[in-house]
């Protein structure tokens, strides 16, 4: 009996390996759409790949019931830094048609502020794409960081931990009610270095408390002192904001 009921499995399998491998439920086609930076004909021999192979060698991973949506969403956001998402769907019942949401490009990262040779951030701080030369500050540029302009390679790696350029990021946005515009940020192990527009900039701890840090900046900006020598035609080369209350500012003509 036991032997009978094992004949009668494999034939079972057998019979739906072959209906699962039949053309009529396999996919023969493949569209994509919605993506610019990935070229679609890297993204459908990644998906090409994957559904070549089988489960257990008897069913085919290409069947329209079977096919791993899953693992095709891992791939191809592991392959491509740039795919933020996919999404498939069966059309006309053979037909994979994969919608893809690219990662939006939020600021640049250089390997120096004056650098060329850029790269997309998104908004979590993600390297993802190279990124076009544009002729004017179209974008903040972060330089340094987690990332070495030597180590290759540089698209898929995190400027900051996506935390940490949260809280950076934050901070930029609240200069610009003081009057600042920020062009660029250089991020090193103790401390953030931010690029004027206009000129001068800003030193701050990487650990600071970055509301302590706006409020002594407001103050600072706000003082009389600095209000006369800039109104004598000073020019801020630094402020620096490391040492908590105690706030130092040089001008680009003081000795």
């Amino acid at each position: 009996i036991g032997i009978l009921i094992l004949i009668i499995f494999a034939i079972g399998v057998f019979c739906l390996s072959w209906f699962l491998n039949q053309p009529f439920v396999v996919i023969n086609n493949l569209a994509v759409s919605g993506n610019s930076l990935v070229a679609s004909s890297d993204i459908l021999s990644v998906v090409k790949n994957i559904l070549a192979d089988s489960y257990l060698g008897l069913f085919t991973k290409s069947n329209i019931f079977l096919y791993p949506e899953k693992t095709i969403q891992k791939t191809l956001a592991a392959t491509f830094p740039a795919i933020k998402s996919v999404r498939g769907n069966l059309e006309n019942w053979q037909t994979l048609s994969l919608s893809v949401e690219e990662r939006a490009p939020f600021a640049l990262w250089c390997p120096s502020a004056d650098a060329t040779d850029c790269f997309y951030l998104d908004s979590d701080g993600l390297i993802f794409s190279t990124a076009a030369v544009f002729s004017n500050n179209v974008f903040l540029k972060f330089t340094g960081g987690q990332v070495n302009a030597s180590s290759s390679p540089i698209v898929g790696k995190n400027f900051l931990p996506a935390d940490e350029f949260h809280r950076v990021t934050f901070f930029l946005d609240f200069l610009a009610p003081l009057g600042l515009t920020p062009t660029s940020l250089e991020a090193s192990a103790d401390e953030y270095q931010i690029q004027l527009k206009g000129g001068g900039r800003l030193i701050i701890g990487a650990t600071a408390d970055l509301s302590e840090i706006l409020k002594n900046l407001e103050t600072i900006l706000r003082s009389e002192n600095l209000k006369k020598a800039i109104a004598r035609g000073g020019v801020i080369d630094y402020i620096d904001l490391r040492y908590g209350n105690k706030v130092f500012y040089k001008f680009k003509n003081d000795n």
